[in-house]
Protein backbone atom coordinates (compact mmCIF):
# COMPACT_ATOMS: atom_id res chain seq x y z
CA UNK A 1 0.00 0.00 0.00
CA UNK A 2 0.96 3.60 -0.59
CA UNK A 3 0.05 5.47 2.60
CA UNK A 4 0.23 9.20 3.25
CA UNK A 5 0.28 10.61 6.77
CA UNK A 6 -0.31 14.29 7.55
CA UNK A 7 0.05 15.77 11.03
CA UNK A 8 1.17 18.82 12.95
CA UNK A 9 4.30 17.16 14.31
CA UNK A 10 6.45 14.04 14.24
CA UNK A 11 9.60 12.77 15.86
CA UNK A 12 12.49 12.89 15.19
CA UNK A 13 12.00 16.42 13.80
CA UNK A 14 9.63 18.23 16.15
CA UNK A 15 7.75 17.06 19.22
CA UNK A 16 5.42 18.66 21.74
CA UNK A 17 3.63 15.51 22.88
CA UNK A 18 2.68 11.91 22.21
CA UNK A 19 1.35 12.63 18.71
CA UNK A 20 4.91 13.01 17.44
CA UNK A 21 5.88 9.62 18.89
CA UNK A 22 2.86 7.95 17.30
CA UNK A 23 3.52 9.33 13.81
CA UNK A 24 7.17 8.27 13.92
CA UNK A 25 6.64 4.87 15.55
CA UNK A 26 3.65 3.86 13.42
CA UNK A 27 5.21 5.00 10.14
CA UNK A 28 8.38 3.00 10.81
CA UNK A 29 6.35 -0.07 11.75
CA UNK A 30 4.37 0.16 8.51
CA UNK A 31 7.58 0.43 6.49
CA UNK A 32 8.94 -2.67 8.24
CA UNK A 33 5.81 -4.48 7.02
CA UNK A 34 6.66 -3.54 3.45
CA UNK A 35 4.30 -0.55 3.04
CA UNK A 36 5.31 2.76 1.47
CA UNK A 37 4.77 5.66 3.89
CA UNK A 38 5.03 9.38 3.22
CA UNK A 39 4.59 11.90 6.06
CA UNK A 40 3.64 15.55 5.47
CA UNK A 41 4.62 18.07 8.16
CA UNK A 42 4.95 21.83 8.46
CA UNK A 43 8.59 22.92 8.23
CA UNK A 44 8.98 24.61 11.59
CA UNK A 45 12.08 26.54 12.53
CA UNK A 46 12.65 23.95 15.30
CA UNK A 47 12.57 21.08 12.83
CA UNK A 48 14.94 22.51 10.23
CA UNK A 49 18.06 21.78 12.25
CA UNK A 50 17.14 18.08 12.35
CA UNK A 51 16.75 17.68 8.60
CA UNK A 52 19.88 16.27 7.03
CA UNK A 53 22.79 18.48 5.99
CA UNK A 54 21.40 19.83 2.71
CA UNK A 55 17.68 20.39 2.25
CA UNK A 56 16.34 18.69 -0.84
CA UNK A 57 13.93 21.11 -2.49
CA UNK A 58 11.64 19.05 -4.70
CA UNK A 59 8.77 21.41 -5.47
CA UNK A 60 7.72 25.01 -5.17
CA UNK A 61 4.32 26.61 -5.80
CA UNK A 62 1.81 29.23 -4.71
CA UNK A 63 -1.19 28.35 -2.57
CA UNK A 64 -4.39 30.32 -3.06
CA UNK A 65 -6.40 31.22 0.02
CA UNK A 66 -9.26 33.36 -1.14
CA UNK A 67 -7.61 36.58 -2.34
CA UNK A 68 -4.18 35.55 -0.97
CA UNK A 69 -1.43 33.85 -2.94
CA UNK A 70 1.19 32.47 -0.58
CA UNK A 71 4.35 30.77 -1.75
CA UNK A 72 5.66 27.53 -0.26
CA UNK A 73 8.43 25.02 -0.88
CA UNK A 74 8.23 21.26 -0.46
CA UNK A 75 11.36 19.87 1.20
CA UNK A 76 12.16 16.16 1.14
CA UNK A 77 14.03 14.00 3.62
CA UNK A 78 14.05 10.29 4.37
CA UNK A 79 14.68 8.55 7.66
CA UNK A 80 14.61 4.78 8.26
CA UNK A 81 12.65 4.19 5.06
CA UNK A 82 9.97 6.81 5.79
CA UNK A 83 9.61 9.65 3.25
CA UNK A 84 9.10 13.05 4.87
CA UNK A 85 7.70 16.03 2.98
CA UNK A 86 7.92 19.40 4.71
CA UNK A 87 5.74 22.37 3.79
CA UNK A 88 8.07 25.35 4.08
CA UNK A 89 6.49 28.77 4.53
CA UNK A 90 8.27 31.04 7.00
CA UNK A 91 5.28 33.36 7.17
CA UNK A 92 3.36 30.63 8.99
CA UNK A 93 5.94 28.18 10.32
CA UNK A 94 9.19 30.12 10.68
CA UNK A 95 8.40 31.00 14.28
CA UNK A 96 9.89 30.07 17.63
CA UNK A 97 6.84 28.08 18.73
CA UNK A 98 4.73 25.32 17.19
CA UNK A 99 1.16 25.93 18.36
CA UNK A 100 -0.63 28.56 20.37
CA UNK A 101 -0.69 31.49 17.95
CA UNK A 102 -3.79 33.58 17.32
CA UNK A 103 -3.69 32.64 13.63
CA UNK A 104 -3.34 28.88 14.14
CA UNK A 105 -6.55 28.30 12.19
CA UNK A 106 -5.15 30.21 9.21
CA UNK A 107 -1.73 28.56 9.53
CA UNK A 108 -3.07 25.02 9.42
CA UNK A 109 -5.69 25.82 6.78
CA UNK A 110 -2.72 26.83 4.62
CA UNK A 111 -0.85 23.63 5.54
CA UNK A 112 -3.79 21.45 4.51
CA UNK A 113 -4.28 23.26 1.21
CA UNK A 114 -0.55 22.94 0.51
CA UNK A 115 -0.58 19.19 1.23
CA UNK A 116 -3.57 18.63 -1.05
CA UNK A 117 -1.80 20.53 -3.87
CA UNK A 118 1.52 18.72 -3.25
CA UNK A 119 -0.16 15.32 -3.60
CA UNK A 120 -1.16 16.33 -7.13
CA UNK A 121 2.15 17.99 -8.03
CA UNK A 122 4.25 15.06 -6.80
CA UNK A 123 2.02 12.36 -8.38
CA UNK A 124 1.91 10.43 -5.11
CA UNK A 125 -1.32 8.49 -5.85
CA UNK A 126 -2.01 7.23 -2.31
CA UNK A 127 -4.14 4.21 -1.54
CA UNK A 128 -4.80 5.60 1.94
CA UNK A 129 -4.41 9.08 3.35
CA UNK A 130 -4.28 9.03 7.14
CA UNK A 131 -4.66 12.41 8.84
CA UNK A 132 -4.16 13.20 12.50
CA UNK A 133 -6.07 15.69 14.66
CA UNK A 134 -7.62 18.94 13.50
CA UNK A 135 -4.41 20.35 12.01
CA UNK A 136 -4.75 17.88 9.10
CA UNK A 137 -8.37 16.74 9.34
CA UNK A 138 -9.72 18.48 6.23
CA UNK A 139 -7.10 17.23 3.75
CA UNK A 140 -9.31 14.35 2.49
CA UNK A 141 -12.19 16.79 1.91
CA UNK A 142 -9.91 19.28 0.15
CA UNK A 143 -8.57 16.49 -2.06
CA UNK A 144 -12.09 15.29 -2.88
CA UNK A 145 -13.12 18.86 -3.66
CA UNK A 146 -10.22 18.95 -6.14
CA UNK A 147 -11.36 15.70 -7.78
CA UNK A 148 -9.00 13.24 -6.06
CA UNK A 149 -10.56 10.08 -4.67
CA UNK A 150 -8.93 7.65 -2.26
CA UNK A 151 -9.68 6.02 1.09
CA UNK A 152 -9.12 8.15 4.17
CA UNK A 153 -8.70 7.77 7.93
CA UNK A 154 -8.76 10.40 10.67
CA UNK A 155 -7.17 9.61 14.02
CA UNK A 156 -8.30 11.77 16.93
CA UNK A 157 -5.46 12.02 19.43
CA UNK A 158 -6.98 14.80 21.52
CA UNK A 159 -10.66 15.68 21.00
CA UNK A 160 -10.38 18.78 23.18
CA UNK A 161 -8.77 20.70 20.29
CA UNK A 162 -11.17 21.11 17.38
CA UNK A 163 -9.72 23.68 14.98
CA UNK A 164 -12.23 26.51 14.89
CA UNK A 165 -12.56 29.16 12.18
CA UNK A 166 -15.00 32.00 11.74
CA UNK A 167 -17.70 30.86 9.27
CA UNK A 168 -17.05 33.94 7.15
CA UNK A 169 -13.48 32.71 6.53
CA UNK A 170 -14.49 29.37 4.99
CA UNK A 171 -13.96 30.58 1.43
CA UNK A 172 -11.24 33.00 2.42
CA UNK A 173 -8.98 30.47 4.15
CA UNK A 174 -10.04 27.06 2.79
CA UNK A 175 -11.45 27.85 -0.67
CA UNK A 176 -14.58 25.89 0.20
CA UNK A 177 -18.17 26.90 -0.61
CA UNK A 178 -20.43 28.21 2.14
CA UNK A 179 -22.79 25.27 1.59
CA UNK A 180 -20.35 23.09 3.54
CA UNK A 181 -21.14 25.25 6.55
CA UNK A 182 -24.84 25.85 5.95
CA UNK A 183 -25.62 22.14 5.45
CA UNK A 184 -23.87 21.29 8.73
CA UNK A 185 -20.90 19.41 7.31
CA UNK A 186 -18.40 21.75 8.98
CA UNK A 187 -20.70 23.67 11.34
CA UNK A 188 -20.15 23.07 15.02
CA UNK A 189 -21.16 25.39 17.85
CA UNK A 190 -21.82 28.12 15.27
CA UNK A 191 -18.24 27.96 14.01
CA UNK A 192 -16.36 26.04 11.35
CA UNK A 193 -14.66 23.09 13.04
CA UNK A 194 -11.91 21.40 11.08
CA UNK A 195 -12.08 18.38 13.38
CA UNK A 196 -15.80 17.97 12.77
CA UNK A 197 -15.20 18.33 9.04
CA UNK A 198 -12.74 15.48 9.20
CA UNK A 199 -15.09 13.30 11.25
CA UNK A 200 -17.96 13.78 8.82
CA UNK A 201 -16.02 13.28 5.58
CA UNK A 202 -13.38 10.55 6.05
CA UNK A 203 -14.03 6.86 5.48
CA UNK A 204 -13.05 5.83 9.01
CA UNK A 205 -12.39 7.54 12.32
CA UNK A 206 -10.04 6.07 14.89
CA UNK A 207 -8.86 7.05 18.31
CA UNK A 208 -5.96 5.74 20.27
CA UNK A 209 -7.57 3.26 22.65
CA UNK A 210 -10.64 1.05 22.87
CA UNK A 211 -11.92 2.65 26.05
CA UNK A 212 -11.54 6.19 24.70
CA UNK A 213 -13.48 5.21 21.57
CA UNK A 214 -16.38 4.18 23.80
CA UNK A 215 -15.97 7.32 25.91
CA UNK A 216 -16.33 9.46 22.79
CA UNK A 217 -19.29 7.51 21.45
CA UNK A 218 -21.10 7.85 24.77
CA UNK A 219 -20.12 11.44 25.44
CA UNK A 220 -22.85 14.07 25.20
CA UNK A 221 -21.47 17.14 26.92
CA UNK A 222 -17.69 16.82 27.14
CA UNK A 223 -15.30 18.14 24.49
CA UNK A 224 -17.91 20.75 23.47
CA UNK A 225 -20.27 17.94 22.50
CA UNK A 226 -18.13 16.39 19.76
CA UNK A 227 -19.33 12.97 20.92
CA UNK A 228 -22.74 13.77 19.44
CA UNK A 229 -21.08 14.08 16.03
CA UNK A 230 -18.93 10.97 16.43
CA UNK A 231 -22.06 8.98 17.33
CA UNK A 232 -23.27 9.41 13.74
CA UNK A 233 -20.10 7.61 12.57
CA UNK A 234 -20.38 4.79 15.09
CA UNK A 235 -20.11 2.03 12.47
CA UNK A 236 -16.92 3.62 11.15
CA UNK A 237 -15.33 4.35 14.55
CA UNK A 238 -12.44 2.23 15.84
CA UNK A 239 -10.17 2.26 18.86
CA UNK A 240 -6.56 1.11 18.37
CA UNK A 241 -4.14 1.34 21.29
CA UNK A 242 -0.91 3.22 20.63
CA UNK A 243 2.36 1.37 20.47
CA UNK A 244 5.72 2.31 21.93
CA UNK A 245 8.90 2.84 19.96
CA UNK A 246 11.22 0.42 21.75
CA UNK A 247 14.16 1.78 19.77
CA UNK A 248 13.84 5.06 21.67
CA UNK A 249 12.55 3.69 24.97
CA UNK A 250 14.60 0.63 25.89
CA UNK A 251 16.33 0.53 29.30
CA UNK A 252 18.86 -1.98 27.98
CA UNK A 253 20.12 0.51 25.34
CA UNK A 254 18.98 3.93 26.54
CA UNK A 255 21.89 6.38 26.37
CA UNK A 256 20.05 8.95 28.51
CA UNK A 257 20.10 6.93 31.74
CA UNK A 258 22.84 6.23 34.27
CA UNK A 259 22.97 2.44 33.85
CA UNK A 260 21.36 0.13 31.32
CA UNK A 261 19.36 -2.83 32.53
CA UNK A 262 16.81 -5.42 31.45
CA UNK A 263 14.35 -7.79 33.06
CA UNK A 264 17.17 -10.07 34.17
CA UNK A 265 19.10 -7.42 36.12
CA UNK A 266 16.59 -4.64 36.76
CA UNK A 267 17.22 -4.45 40.53
CA UNK A 268 20.81 -3.26 40.11
CA UNK A 269 19.96 -1.03 37.15
CA UNK A 270 17.05 0.70 38.81
CA UNK A 271 19.05 1.25 42.01
CA UNK A 272 21.82 3.06 40.13
CA UNK A 273 19.34 5.14 38.16
CA UNK A 274 17.39 5.99 41.30
CA UNK A 275 20.55 7.31 42.94
CA UNK A 276 21.31 9.35 39.81
CA UNK A 277 17.76 10.73 39.79
CA UNK A 278 17.95 11.78 43.43
CA UNK A 279 21.27 13.48 42.76
CA UNK A 280 19.85 15.26 39.70
CA UNK A 281 17.26 16.91 41.95
CA UNK A 282 19.82 17.64 44.67
CA UNK A 283 18.26 15.40 47.27
CA UNK A 284 20.63 14.44 50.06
CA UNK A 285 21.74 10.96 51.07
CA UNK A 286 20.71 8.48 52.37
CA UNK A 287 17.51 8.24 50.38
CA UNK A 288 17.59 5.30 48.01
CA UNK A 289 15.39 3.26 50.36
CA UNK A 290 12.37 5.57 50.18
CA UNK A 291 9.73 5.41 47.44
CA UNK A 292 10.13 7.85 44.56
CA UNK A 293 7.06 8.98 42.62
CA UNK A 294 7.78 10.35 39.12
CA UNK A 295 5.69 12.55 36.86
CA UNK A 296 6.48 13.65 33.29
CA UNK A 297 3.53 15.56 31.91
CA UNK A 298 1.94 18.70 30.68
CA UNK A 299 1.02 20.52 33.88
CA UNK A 300 -2.69 20.94 33.27
CA UNK A 301 -5.93 20.12 35.02
CA UNK A 302 -6.71 17.55 32.33
CA UNK A 303 -3.63 15.60 33.41
CA UNK A 304 -4.90 15.54 37.00
CA UNK A 305 -2.09 17.70 38.37
CA UNK A 306 -4.52 19.22 40.88
CA UNK A 307 -4.89 15.67 42.21
CA UNK A 308 -1.13 15.39 42.50
CA UNK A 309 -0.97 18.65 44.44
CA UNK A 310 -3.54 17.26 46.84
CA UNK A 311 -1.48 14.16 47.69
CA UNK A 312 1.74 16.05 48.46
CA UNK A 313 0.98 15.92 52.24
CA UNK A 314 0.83 12.12 51.89
CA UNK A 315 4.21 12.17 50.10
CA UNK A 316 5.66 14.15 53.00
CA UNK A 317 4.04 11.86 55.57
CA UNK A 318 5.59 8.78 53.95
CA UNK A 319 8.98 10.56 53.74
CA UNK A 320 8.81 9.78 50.02
CA UNK A 321 10.01 11.81 47.04
CA UNK A 322 8.05 13.36 44.19
CA UNK A 323 9.94 14.42 41.05
CA UNK A 324 8.07 16.43 38.42
CA UNK A 325 9.08 17.43 34.91
CA UNK A 326 6.80 19.48 32.69
CA UNK A 327 5.24 22.83 31.98
CA UNK A 328 1.72 24.10 31.50
CA UNK A 329 -0.87 26.19 33.31
CA UNK A 330 0.59 29.12 35.21
CA UNK A 331 -1.31 28.59 38.45
CA UNK A 332 -0.35 24.91 38.62
CA UNK A 333 3.29 25.76 37.97
CA UNK A 334 3.24 28.33 40.78
CA UNK A 335 1.70 25.88 43.26
CA UNK A 336 4.33 23.27 42.42
CA UNK A 337 7.11 25.87 42.75
CA UNK A 338 5.80 26.77 46.20
CA UNK A 339 5.69 23.13 47.30
CA UNK A 340 9.19 22.46 45.95
CA UNK A 341 10.57 25.47 47.83
CA UNK A 342 8.75 24.52 51.03
CA UNK A 343 9.76 20.83 50.93
CA UNK A 344 13.09 20.80 49.05
CA UNK A 345 14.01 17.34 50.35
CA UNK A 346 10.73 15.78 49.22
CA UNK A 347 9.68 17.61 46.06
CA UNK A 348 11.85 18.04 42.98
CA UNK A 349 10.63 20.22 40.11
CA UNK A 350 11.91 20.94 36.60
CA UNK A 351 9.71 23.35 34.64
CA UNK A 352 10.17 22.73 30.93
CA UNK A 353 11.31 19.64 29.08
CA UNK A 354 14.62 17.81 29.20
CA UNK A 355 14.94 14.51 27.35
CA UNK A 356 17.77 13.15 29.52
CA UNK A 357 15.90 13.94 32.72
CA UNK A 358 12.63 12.52 31.40
CA UNK A 359 14.29 9.18 30.65
CA UNK A 360 15.99 9.20 34.03
CA UNK A 361 12.62 9.73 35.76
CA UNK A 362 11.20 6.71 33.92
CA UNK A 363 14.21 4.60 34.91
CA UNK A 364 14.85 5.86 38.44
CA UNK A 365 11.37 6.21 39.90
CA UNK A 366 9.53 3.46 41.71
CA UNK A 367 6.06 4.70 40.73
CA UNK A 368 4.77 6.86 37.87
CA UNK A 369 1.76 9.14 38.40
CA UNK A 370 -0.90 9.62 35.70
CA UNK A 371 -4.17 10.54 37.47
CA UNK A 372 -5.59 12.05 34.26
CA UNK A 373 -9.21 13.17 34.09
CA UNK A 374 -9.26 12.01 30.47
CA UNK A 375 -6.47 10.35 28.50
CA UNK A 376 -7.11 9.14 24.94
CA UNK A 377 -4.17 6.73 25.24
CA UNK A 378 -1.13 8.03 27.04
CA UNK A 379 2.39 6.82 26.48
CA UNK A 380 3.89 7.69 29.85
CA UNK A 381 2.38 4.66 31.59
CA UNK A 382 3.59 2.35 28.81
CA UNK A 383 7.11 3.77 28.94
CA UNK A 384 7.16 3.55 32.73
CA UNK A 385 6.15 -0.11 32.71
CA UNK A 386 8.87 -0.98 30.21
CA UNK A 387 11.38 0.64 32.60
CA UNK A 388 10.02 -1.28 35.60
CA UNK A 389 8.33 1.75 37.14
CA UNK A 390 4.80 0.96 38.27
CA UNK A 391 2.07 3.34 37.05
CA UNK A 392 -0.63 4.75 39.31
CA UNK A 393 -3.41 5.87 36.98
CA UNK A 394 -7.08 6.72 36.69
CA UNK A 395 -9.30 4.30 34.78
CA UNK A 396 -9.86 6.44 31.71
CA UNK A 397 -9.09 5.97 28.02
CA UNK A 398 -5.90 4.14 27.22
CA UNK A 399 -4.86 4.05 30.86
CA UNK A 400 -7.73 1.64 31.46
CA UNK A 401 -6.70 -0.47 28.44
CA UNK A 402 -3.01 -0.75 29.26
CA UNK A 403 -2.70 -0.97 33.06
CA UNK A 404 -3.87 -4.13 34.82
CA UNK A 405 -4.65 -2.94 38.32
CA UNK A 406 -3.46 -4.68 41.46
CA UNK A 407 -6.66 -3.44 43.08
CA UNK A 408 -8.73 -5.55 40.67
CA UNK A 409 -6.62 -8.70 40.64
CA UNK A 410 -3.17 -9.56 41.96
CA UNK A 411 -2.71 -12.03 39.09
CA UNK A 412 -1.16 -10.32 36.07
CA UNK A 413 -1.11 -6.92 37.76
CA UNK A 414 1.40 -4.38 36.42
CA UNK A 415 0.26 -1.21 38.18
CA UNK A 416 -2.49 0.49 40.16
CA UNK A 417 -5.65 2.06 38.73
CA UNK A 418 -8.51 3.87 40.44
CA UNK A 419 -11.98 4.84 39.24
CA UNK A 420 -11.94 8.34 37.81
CA UNK A 421 -14.78 9.45 40.09
CA UNK A 422 -13.10 8.03 43.22
CA UNK A 423 -10.36 10.56 43.92
CA UNK A 424 -10.02 9.30 47.47
CA UNK A 425 -8.65 6.06 46.03
CA UNK A 426 -5.78 8.01 44.45
CA UNK A 427 -5.03 9.61 47.82
CA UNK A 428 -5.14 6.17 49.43
CA UNK A 429 -2.78 4.76 46.79
CA UNK A 430 0.21 6.76 48.03
CA UNK A 431 0.21 5.18 51.49
CA UNK A 432 -0.81 1.78 50.09
CA UNK A 433 1.99 1.47 47.55
CA UNK A 434 4.50 3.01 49.99
CA UNK A 435 3.71 0.18 52.38
CA UNK A 436 4.15 -2.38 49.59
CA UNK A 437 7.50 -0.74 48.77
CA UNK A 438 8.67 -1.00 52.37
CA UNK A 439 7.64 -4.67 52.57
CA UNK A 440 9.35 -5.38 49.21
CA UNK A 441 6.19 -6.76 47.60
CA UNK A 442 6.57 -5.04 44.24
CA UNK A 443 8.89 -7.40 42.34
CA UNK A 444 6.14 -9.59 40.81
CA UNK A 445 4.42 -6.47 39.46
CA UNK A 446 7.68 -5.04 38.14
CA UNK A 447 8.49 -8.26 36.27
CA UNK A 448 5.01 -8.37 34.74
CA UNK A 449 5.20 -4.72 33.73
CA UNK A 450 8.58 -5.06 32.04
CA UNK A 451 7.42 -8.13 30.13
CA UNK A 452 4.40 -6.38 28.58
CA UNK A 453 4.62 -5.91 24.80
CA UNK A 454 3.28 -2.63 23.46
CA UNK A 455 5.67 -2.48 20.52
CA UNK A 456 4.46 -0.87 17.30
CA UNK A 457 5.26 -4.11 15.48
CA UNK A 458 2.37 -5.61 17.44
CA UNK A 459 -0.02 -2.64 17.50
CA UNK A 460 0.38 -1.88 13.76
CA UNK A 461 -1.84 -4.87 12.91
CA UNK A 462 -4.92 -2.89 13.89
CA UNK A 463 -4.16 -0.20 11.31
CA UNK A 464 -3.21 -2.68 8.57
CA UNK A 465 -6.50 -4.53 9.09
CA UNK A 466 -8.44 -1.26 8.91
CA UNK A 467 -6.65 -0.11 5.74
CA UNK A 468 -7.32 -3.48 4.07
CA UNK A 469 -11.04 -3.30 4.93
CA UNK A 470 -11.33 0.21 3.50
CA UNK A 471 -9.64 -0.78 0.25
CA UNK A 472 -12.16 -3.60 -0.21
CA UNK A 473 -15.13 -1.22 -0.05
Amino acid sequence: MNIIFAAGESSPFVKTGGLADVIWGLSKALVRRGEKVSVFLPFYRKGKEKVRDIYKLIDSFDVAQGWRMTHCNIIFDQKEGVDFYFVECDQYFGRDGIYGFEDDGERFAFFQLAVAKAIIHLNLHPDIIHVHDWQAALIPLLCAHAGMRFRSVLTIHNPAFQGYLNPASLGDLLNLPVVYYSDGLLRFNNMVSMLKGGITTVDAVTTVSLTHAQELLNDKTGFNGIGNIIKFRQSDMFGIVNGLDYEEFDPSKDTHIAKNYSLSDYKVGKKVNKEALLAAFNFKEPEADVPVFGLVSRLTSQKGIDRVLRIIPDIIKEDAKLVVLGQGEWDIEQKLKYMASRYPQNIGLFLGYNDNLAHLIYAGSDFFLMPSKFEPCGLGQIIAMHYGTLPIVSKVGGLNDTVHSYYDSHDGADGFAFANWDENCFDYSISYVSEMFKKKKLNPLIKTAMAEDFSWDKQVDGYLDLYAKLLKR
